[in-house]
């Protein structure tokens, strides 16, 4: 039986982590077996492995749902893939494909759904097992290393373009400059957005300044400036029309509130498990829509896909460092001190 190394989630408790020789996938007929190229570090993957999420992992587990690489075998039923492919995947390792959401291209929300990393072994590894119904094509134009970040990139897409109504010459907000808030502000640009507002804190302010290279029109500190203030001074003094809080705890669903439009919509990406603690009724006051968003779908990915290969996005400068799989612990160290942006890992 050939082994390799993989980080593994063994338990769920606290700490609960560590480097293991495992067994090499076996794939089924619908499979293949994809060598792992390079495996973003998302901001989810220290907290389970602090055992702060609101979910149960399925120990023991391999983490890692952002990756890229080559197809090493191909299942026997498998067609349109071939042994040498460069292809990065979605994150849905497992849904039905029968119930009434998979059938309406809802599939994300499945009830069977289990997630790379979180309810399937992933990819902080050197090969990962995938349904070839997941897998995507990379064209020649995008390299493996930027095709790890595709995942970020395709929940900004769905969350701007598929479940808000961002329009040309709205006024956007977007709480919260880590990966996601960046590629979000990317994608209200690319829409058309005329007025951008990027809100950090305090120990934000790289991360608020890559906010304006990557289409900001203003970049705001919570801490030290008053945002609410400049969001009612801009055009007609109504707030903004789409707030995206990809920060999610208690005071950014709070200030979201604060800084929307009556009649404007809240986009809550960030979690935040634990009780918000104030009254929603601002919501029914402003007859605001609050939404909330997760994941993506196969459409989203190709079309992400495109803007990478036609340059519309730059994934490049959000890759801040680059460790072997057995710096996972340095990895999560880096983006829980805000240190980095995205951390590639490689096998």
């Amino acid at each position: 039986m050939e082994m390799m190394k993989a980080v593994v989630k063994y338990d769920n408790v606290s700490g609960a982590t560590e480097v293991r020789e495992v067994p090499v996938p076996e794939i089924g007929p619908t499979d293949v077996l994809v060598k792992v190229a390079y495996i973003g570090v998302c901001g989810t993957d220290p907290h389970m492995h602090q055992n702060l999420v609101s979910f149960k992992m399925n120990v023991p587990l391999i983490f890692g749902h952002e990756f890229s690489g080559v197809i090493e075998k191909v299942g026997s039923d498998v067609k349109n893939y071939k042994v040498g492919d460069r292809v990065t995947a979605e994150t849905h390792a497992d849904y039905c494909g029968e119930c009434e959401l998979c059938r309406t291209n809802q599939y994300h929300i499945c009830r069977e759904r289990k997630g790379f990393g979180f309810h399937a072994d992933g990819a902080f590894a050197k090969y990962v097992k995938v349904p070839a119904r997941i897998l995507h094509k990379l064209p020649d134009s995008v390299s493996l290393k930027e095709a790890a970040l595709i995942e970020p990139l395709c929940v900004a897409y769905k969350s701007v373009v598929s479940s808000s109504r961002v329009r040309p010459g709205d006024t956007v907000v977007v709480i919260g400059p880590g990966p996601i808030g960046l590629l979000c502000i990317k994608m209200a640009q690319v829409v058309g957005a005329s007025e951008i507002i990027a809100v950090g804190t305090d120990g934000d302010e790289e991360r608020l300044e890559m906010a304006m290279e990557y289409g900001a029109t203003i970049a705001m500190n919570s801490s030290r400036e008053d945002v609410s203030a400049k969001v009612k001074s801009i055009g007609d003094q109504y707030g903004a029309d789409v707030v995206f809080d990809t920060a999610g705890v208690s005071p950014t669903l709070q200030l979201s509130m604060d800084l929307v439009r009556p009649g404007g919509q809240i986009v809550k990406i960030g979690w935040g498990p634990k009780p918000v603690g104030f009254s929603l009724d601002p919501i029914i006051q402003k007859n605001v829509t609050l939404t909330g968003h997760f994941s993506h779908t196969w459409d989203v990915w190709e079309k992400c896909i495109v803007l990478l290969s036609k340059g519309q996005v730059d994934l490049k400068p959000l890759i801040t460092h680059e460790l072997s799989i057995e710096e996972w612990e340095k990895s999560f160290e880096l983006i829980e001190n805000r240190e980095a942006m995205k951390v590639v890992l490689k096998p």
